[in-house]
């Protein structure tokens, strides 16, 4: 039973509504977007929960997620979720707008029988009648009806089932404490015969033998007999009262330890319930706990000390109890019938923005209460219709497309008069005015020939503000200025002659073509061409001063692969130039791979594989040796078969 309650969260079912922290969606932080008021912000990190500040309340070890109406924001386990724009709320949100409301005869009888039975259960804690109670039965009849409505999920037959659970094991201990009443009954019975035969044995209470008697012999083996006779009657009692206690003992235990783990059991269901949402359900299981349970003792089972227990105390400033289930469970039905409250009454008065506010927070703290899934479908796509500008206001803002943002705003104020969109339309007005700050710097540096900083103001006024239509205009303007432009002219001229260490060597005077779609690539090859050609010369000569014998060979090899890979490294000066050193210093080996290659040509493959191995005995890594011999190789064999 302790370790089942060590690690109560296997029992729980956490709320809905919580997910993963917007911190870990691995999303580009969008810019500090204003919302409308008061709706709720756009989606934000998590907040990380600081050491020094009070730990939100617990229970059982697991932290209940606390509303706070100023922010729109969930606390729960160190995150902070945006109840307005969290995806999880946001979804089920949007489900629940665009469902009908259950009216049916079925919704209506279910959502009378749950209130009935909300009403019978605060009687009946009151009545203290006695457990298995006439109203009990009614409790338990009416919860496996509720169990019969699909939308119920199963929860009306399932705290039913806890219930009568509850109640057998009641009925189970009430049976043993009859047994053993029975067994103790037995026992006193037992231990009266006991004495009796105990005082006849000792002279005490019995007549005593005549002298006549304790003269002869047979008067002594009469006396002997019953003498024996006592005692095994005495030892046979004797026995018999210890298996009694013996049976009493095992009685006792076994129905403590049904009560501690039907308690378990019980105040688990009850903390699901609470933590599911299903506060009417967990209102009618915490009422009924005192008249299954009459012992007194409502506390919930936590080990002593333990970290949940701590928690719990430290959060609630008390023990843990039962009743503390039945509070909360008391205190968000009303909480969420007061939202409803607010939220009709500001419908009436066009008052969209705090309306689908109110509703916001009624959905996602009482999802399942009558007065939440009643709402009208009217008044839903009054709602929905608002809600949907807000998204989209809220989703132009993160993307940076500030014209259409505002047009949303006029369209949410047309829709509420008293909705406040100073922030958006002051924050949309100040992102277009950076984004053209930023276009006019860069014309500024076009015409003065300053291509590093025209390249930085460009992107700084098309990241600002993407669908800047000045942007457009700008691109027109640059496409007429390239046309004519001598530098981009002199560029596709080293292109198409193969100048690429010159276009290196002056990269940041090309650098402007980059600004070009069609030269763009052309200019990144060149230079990453001419930049891949240097990094290896450097490591090849560097390898060639180590091993002054091979080094050479295998510098001229690798070059010579390279070239055959790529045509373009042989326009490359310092290429050329590298080959022709390595092929000196190496003249042996590369002599050998020439004749080689000659006589392959002159149909002679015993002089070539000679030729071959020459060349390896001058670099024995040499691939271009191994791989002629090996080829060579083959010829021979084929010509011998």
């Amino acid at each position: 039973m302790r370790d089942k309650m060590k690690h109560p969260s296997r029992y729980l079912i956490l709320l809905p509504i919580l997910c993963t922290p917007i911190s870990a969606q691995n999303q580009e932080p969008p810019p500090p977007a204003p919302v409308p008021q008061p709706a709720a912000p756009a989606a934000q990190p998590a907040v990380a929960a600081d050491a020094s500040s009070p730990r939100p309340p617990q229970l059982f070890g697991m932290e209940i997620p606390l509303l706070d109406p100023a922010s729109d924001t969930v606390s729960y386990n160190g995150g902070v979720f945006d109840v307005g724009n969290n995806a999880v709320v946001r979804a089920r949100f949007e489900k629940y707008l665009q469902q009908n409301p259950d009216e049916s005869s079925d919704a209506r009888k279910y959502r009378n029988k749950l209130e009935e039975l909300v009403r019978a259960t605060q009687r009946n804690a009151r009545s203290g009648k006695a457990v298995g109670g006439e109203n009990m039965v009614k409790i338990g009849h009416g919860l496996y009806e509720m169990n019969e409505y699909p939308p119920d999920g199963g929860q009306a037959g399932a705290l039913a089932s806890a219930m009568a659970s509850a109640l057998a094991v009641q009925f189970d201990n009430r049976k043993r404490d009859r047994e053993n009443d029975k067994l103790q009954k037995e026992i006193d019975d037992l231990v009266a015969h006991t004495n009796r035969l105990t005082n006849l044995n000792t002279g005490r209470g019995g007549r005593t033998p005549s002298a006549s008697s304790r003269g002869n012999g047979k008067g002594k083996t009469s006396g002997g007999n019953a003498v024996n006779t006592h005692s095994v009657r005495i030892s046979h009692n004797t026995k018999t009262i210890a298996g009694h206690e013996a049976a009493q003992v095992k009685n006792d235990a076994e129905s403590s330890a049904a009560l501690a783990l039907s308690k378990v059991n019980y105040q688990s269901m009850l903390v699901s319930l609470l933590l599911s949402r299903r506060f009417d359900h967990a209102l009618i299981g915490a009422n009924s706990y005192r008249h299954i349970f009459r012992d007194g003792d409502t506390s919930l089972k936590l080990e002593k000390d333990s970290k949940a227990d701590k928690l719990f105390r430290n959060a609630a400033g008390m023990p843990p109890t039962v009743n503390s289930i039945a509070s909360a469970a008391a205190t968000a039905r009303r909480e969420v019938d007061q939202h409803m409250e607010a939220v009709n009454n500001l419908l009436e008065q066009n008052k969209l923005a705090d309306a689908t506010q109110h509703l916001i927070e009624a959905v996602a703290i009482g999802e399942y209460m009558s007065s939440v899934s009643t709402f009208p479908a009217e008044k839903r796509r009054r709602i929905a219709e608002y809600w949907n500008l807000r998204r989209r206001v809220l989703t132009s803002i993160n993307a940076r497309d500030y014209g259409t943002a505002e047009e949303i705003a006029g369209r949410m104020k047309s829709l509420d008069k008293d909705f406040d969109d100073a922030m958006i339309m002051s924050y949309c007005a100040a992102k277009k005015q950076q984004s053209d700050l930023a276009l006019r710097n860069a014309v500024k540096a076009l015409q003065e020939g300053n291509d590093d900083d025209f390249n930085r103001f460009i992107t700084e006024a098309g990241s600002i503000w993407p669908r800047n239509p000045k942007l457009a205009e700008g691109r027109k303007k640059l496409e007429t200025i390239d046309s004519q432009d001598p530098v981009r002219e002199e560029f596709k001229t080293l292109i198409s002659r193969r100048e690429f260490r010159t276009i290196f060597n002056e990269q940041s005077r090309f650098e402007v073509v980059a600004i070009d779609p069609e030269l763009k690539e052309l200019y990144r090859d060149a230079i990453t061409l001419i930049s891949t050609i240097d990094g290896m010369l450097e490591q090849l000569d560097v390898a060639a001063q180590q091993d002054k014998v091979m080094g050479p060979c295998m510098a001229y090899e690798m070059l010579l692969e390279k070239k055959a890979e790529d045509e373009r490294y042989a326009s490359d000066p310092l290429f050329m130039d590298a080959l022709n050193r390595y092929a000196l210093a190496g003249r042996d080996f590369v002599e050998a791979l020439e004749q080689a290659a000659e006589a392959e040509k002159r149909d002679e493959p015993g002089a070539a594989l000679a030729c071959y191995y020459r060349a390896q005995c001058f670099y024995p890594g040499s691939r271009l040796a191994k791989e002629g011999a090996e080829r060579v190789s083959q010829l021979i064999l084929r010509a011998q078969f």
